[in-house]
């Protein structure tokens, strides 16, 4: 499984390293802008350098390349549901990650 997060946090990146194991090839970029390839699973930040996970989410919807990707919005807190759906995200996790939660996205 290819999972690629987008974040300029190193903790983010830490809290979902630490859940994944060796099955899964992990990417990890600090700027949506860099994104080239597809994943299965996509995990964008609420807040990335400048520019807002929920702008970066649409930017992805909007290219035909990631329709097959799962979009998920890493969300501060439980309030900004609401705008992982209004961007169209698959799903949304609430920080700092949840290893439950996690695993649940993938069965």
């Amino acid at each position: 499984m290819k999972i690629c997060l987008i974040t300029d946090n190193s903790w983010v990146k830490d809290s979902l390293l630490k859940f994944l194991d060796f099955e899964y090839n992990f990417t990890h970029l600090d700027n949506g802008d860099d994104i080239k390839l597809s994943y299965d699973y996509i995990f964008v930040d609420m807040q990335v350098n400048n520019n807002g996970g929920p702008s970066i989410v649409k930017e992805l919807n909007r290219d035909i390349k990631f329709q097959h990707s799962k979009i998920i919005l890493l969300i501060d807190r439980e309030a900004d549901t609401f705008q992982a759906k209004r961007v169209g995200a698959d799903g949304y996790l609430l920080k700092p990650i949840d290893k439950t939660n996690l695993k649940n996205l993938f069965t």
